[in-house]
């Protein structure tokens, strides 16, 4: 006769305090996850798409499961391509806006047999810059040891890893894409001028020919899309990609030539880079896709540019509150300081010579500070009740040309133009009398009014 004992063993007292809590408990065995890649078939992509790579997981165990899908940030996805004896892989997330969103990273379920997809960019996992066939692979972990997903009892959480098998994809630069460009059923040329404009709309043409032997069928503007390719070749990110204009259904004959009219709006690339562009049409359908030519369209303000807006925005707000050459040129204030030093002002009227003054001494403190903000000026007190700046870059851009009183009121003068917010604070030497400290104080606070906040010592030195 055998007699039950009331104590319990260690194993059966953890399973009642996971069910009492309600929470997951961990794999005690390796989980049967499969992983599956896949990208749309296609006989090529062109690198710059928005490729999607789909990720299938099927769970071919007996037991529900639930883990961390992180979306992009490469902590738990890891995907490499490899074309010949390169081989490409994707590295954990560094940049401030991939780490931010990776803590939308969420729970996710796995019920046996039952696939769970998720659809993602190749292009947010890896920098293709050369064409070729590339064969594709990830690796998937379902929880790193940081990872707690909220999920209720009877799920099992899913810790180990999973690889897919590989895959192919042909991927074409832009600039094979267009070398290679089919034109045996419809030929696109592209036409207007070579640089694109400040303050107007920059126009071009692109003409069509059906070369085919049958009509075809055309959606104006949806089958069509811009490519702006940078110095390096690649698409330019956060280029206009539209073409915006009236919809329309137009059926080509064979032979037939049609001409459409392309507008770039005057602020699309405001804030981007100055540099040359090359801009291609590309026609794409559910059966075909084929290019214009790359036709050069630079984005520069060169010295004649900038005469000419400085002479526009000295006259001040044209239309409601906006002042559009002055926006401009505070926008590139980094990139127009050499060209804006060789602007003659003796063809500008005195407002214009005064606009030029700011703006000239604006892109020499540009490097202080390259972001809007908040901008701490750091003042020296030495031991003779001198005040010069701490800052190299602020003295080289003043050069020491007047009081530092007056120096001060110039860079408040012009903090509009960099985005600046300016507060100033005092850093005495150890040695530096108290007597001088307030006396920098008292001298320095008629600038409070423009100041982010009352002037403040160094902490060190409170």
């Amino acid at each position: 006769m055998t007699t039950s004992s009331s104590k319990k063993s260690p194993s059966n007292r953890l399973a009642i305090l996971l069910l009492a809590l309600g929470s997951a408990a961990p794999l005690g065995q390796t989980a049967d996850v499969e992983l599956r890649l896949s990208i749309p078939d296609a006989p090529f992509h062109v690198i710059g798409d928005p490729v999607p790579l789909r990720w299938e997981f099927i769970n071919r165990g007996d037991q529900r499961l639930a883990f961390m899908w992180e979306g992009c940030c490469r902590l738990n996805g890891r995907v490499s391509a490899s074309l010949g004896q390169l081989t490409l892989h994707s590295d954990p997330a560094t940049s401030a806006a991939q780490l931010t969103a990776h803590l939308f990273a969420r729970a996710a379920r796995l019920l046996p047999g039952k696939p769970a997809v998720f659809e993602t960019n190749l292009g947010d996992w890896l920098n293709i810059d050369r064409s070729g066939e590339y064969k594709l692979t990830a690796r998937y972990t379902g929880l790193l040891d940081n990872q707690q997903p909220q999920v209720g009892r009877g799920w099992q959480l899913w810790k180990d890893s999973t690889t897919a098998k590989p895959i192919r994809a042909m991927l074409l630069t832009p600039s094979d894409y267009i070398a290679r460009r089919n034109q045996t059923e419809i030929a696109l040329r592209l036409d207007g001028p070579d640089r694109l404009l400040p303050l107007d709309p920059t126009r071009l043409e692109l003409k069509l020919i059906n070369l085919s032997e049958t009509p075809k069928t055309i959606h104006w503007p949806s089958d069509f899309a811009l490519w702006f390719l940078g110095t390096t070749g690649g698409r330019s990110p956060l280029a206009p990609t539209r073409i915006r204009a009236a919809p329309e259904k137009l059926v080509l004959a064979k032979n037939q030539r049609l001409a459409k009219g392309i507008e770039i709006a005057p602020g699309a690339f405001d804030g981007r880079s100055l540099e040359q562009y090359r801009l291609f049409v590309d026609f794409k359908t559910a059966e075909s896709r084929t290019p214009s030519n790359a036709a050069p369209l630079d984005w520069q303000l060169d010295i004649a540019d900038l005469q000419q807006l400085i002479h526009m925005a000295s006259g001040g707000a044209k239309t409601g509150l906006r002042n559009r050459p002055l926006k401009l040129m505070r926008l590139h204030l980094g990139e127009i300081g050499q060209a804006l030093d060789k602007v003659t002002a003796s063809d500008l009227n005195e407002k214009g010579k005064k606009l030029l003054k700011e703006l000239q001494l604006a892109a020499a403190l540009k490097p202080v500070s390259k972001k809007p903000g908040l901008v701490t000026v750091k003042l020296r007190i030495t031991n003779d009740g001198s005040i010069q700046f701490v800052e190299d870059a602020l003295r080289q851009a003043f050069q020491a040309k007047k009081p530092i009183t007056d120096q001060l009121d110039d860079l408040l003068d012009i903090r509009k133009h960099l985005g600046w917010v300016v507060a100033i604070q005092l850093h005495p030497y150890a040695t530096t009398p108290k007597t001088h400290i307030a006396a920098a104080f008292e001298k320095l606070r008629s600038l409070e009014p423009r100041l982010a906040k009352p002037i403040t010592l160094d902490p060190q030195q409170n």
